[in-house]
């Protein structure tokens, strides 16, 4: 979503000595081809029960996250997040904020997966969640079917679109469309963050990560007994660098910058990804 830079904004344990001594070798890297014309990924969810640990394990393997007290209570949702920016994308580590204001909004939006969602544990569901962004926000343009949602904390008479079988299909990632004022500002290089107006300069600091990572460059997840023909996975799979497979676990596989750095980092079982440098 776009920046906003002010407190309202939307925006894991071995220190970082230990965590590097565990990296492992990293496969040559390959860059997908495929490409779909109308969607692209804006940002990336993962759902957790512990958000501090989550962070601590991302923060001791050299990331920067955005300050708690810069991360918004999603009011009316009964969720919050915990965030760490890149100059393509954002992760979101999404939990349960306010359990009786996550059940009320379940009462009030049913067809969505919210609580089917923070139930990943006991139910089996796929802990993730890829918000998209459709090319000149043409909704007509979605290729599933979707269903519109509101919160007051977002922008007068615009609506996020989830995919209306997120709830049905839990081992698939859950899916949903932003709105153009919603969407994640990108920055081609470090430098470029200087366009970042001076009284929201605090801002530019959350891109700069110790560990080197600037840019996201692949995404695979992969999730059990997965269908591979629903709309929702085949117009995922056509997006650049995003994949979606089925598989033995649920797991995301995040890779910066082209693996130039050669190392890998698996933050299982406190978190169900691995990161590639």
């Amino acid at each position: 979503m776009k920046i906003r830079y002010n407190i309202t904004i939307l925006a894991f344990l071995f220190s970082l000595s230990a965590c590097i001594d565990n990296k492992t070798d990293v496969k040559p890297y390959e860059r997908s081809e495929r490409l779909s014309t109308d969607l692209q990924l804006d940002h990336f969810n993962i759902w957790t029960k512990n958000s501090t640990q989550a962070k601590k394990r991302l923060t001791e393997i050299g990331f920067t996250s955005v300050p708690d007290s810069l991360s918004a209570i999603h009011e009316g949702q009964g969720t919050s997040g915990r965030y760490f920016r890149f100059l393509n994308s954002y992760l979101e580590l999404i939990f349960v904020y306010d359990q009786n204001e996550l059940i009320e909004n379940n009462k009030k939006n049913q067809d969505l997966d919210f609580t089917k969602r923070a139930n990943f544990e006991k139910n089996g569901a796929s802990p993730f969640s890829l918000a998209l962004k459709v090319k000149d926000y043409n909704i007509d343009n979605i290729p599933f079917e979707k269903i519109s949602y509101h919160q007051d904390w977002m922008d007068k008479n615009m609506n996020i679109y989830s995919a209306k079988n997120s709830k049905k299909e839990l081992k698939e990632p859950s899916i949903f469309v932003v709105y153009p004022e919603m969407e994640y500002e990108k920055f081609e290089t470090l430098s470029d963050l200087k366009n970042i107006p001076e009284e929201h300069a605090i801002w530019r600091e959350f891109y700069k990560h110790p560990n080197g990572s600037q840019k996201i460059t692949e995404i695979i997840i992969t999730s059990r007994n997965l269908n591979l023909n629903t709309e929702t996975i085949q117009a995922v799979n056509g997006i650049e660098n995003l994949t979606v497979k089925d598989g033995e676990e649920h797991l995301m596989e995040l890779h910066f910058d082209n693996d130039i750095q050669g190392k890998s980092f698996d933050l299982r079982p406190e978190l169900p990804l691995i990161i590639y440098l």
